[in-house]
């Protein structure tokens, strides 16, 4: 399958809520300019965000529509935060996900690292202080030039 990645648009808003919503995981909070777009033909494919930080990045709301899930969206988003990442200067990306989910950023070069061993500056964002995201595994990868 063919598709490009590009910055979201305040216009992308609606489709970004709509795969989150088809996929049963709803954002309350969509922050546009961390997120980023796949797409095919002017359909958006999925989706998937980056917080940069000091000296990394935190990658997150990564949702792919279920008719194109397994065709490399999903890598595909993530390489191109890990680019953001690399762009900015950073150093280290990091991910919390499902069980399930694991596997896939393992082979993306992510390891499971300790909450405890994580900068403060993403120990200190919401998501690793919700008790809903207590039992996420959290992976991180080395972002090289």
């Amino acid at each position: 399958m063919f598709f490009s990645v590009r910055l979201a648009s305040p216009a992308d808003r609606a489709a970004i809520r709509e795969i989150h919503e088809s996929l049963h995981r709803p954002r309350r909070r969509i922050r546009i300019a961390e997120y980023l777009i796949a797409e095919d033909n002017d359909r958006i494919l999925g989706c998937a965000a980056v917080r940069i930080f000091s000296n990394g990045g935190y990658l997150y709301g990564l949702a792919v529509r279920r008719d194109s899930q397994r065709a490399g969206v999903a890598a595909g988003l993530t390489h191109a935060r890990l680019q953001a990442v690399r762009n900015s200067g950073g150093d280290l990306a990091v991910v919390m996900a499902m069980f399930w989910n694991v596997g896939f950023f393992r082979k993306l070069g992510f390891a499971i690292i300790r909450r405890d061993e994580l900068p403060p500056a993403i120990r200190r964002l919401a998501d690793f202080r919700n008790p809903l995201y207590k039992r996420s595994a959290v992976l991180c990868a080395k972002v090289t030039a």
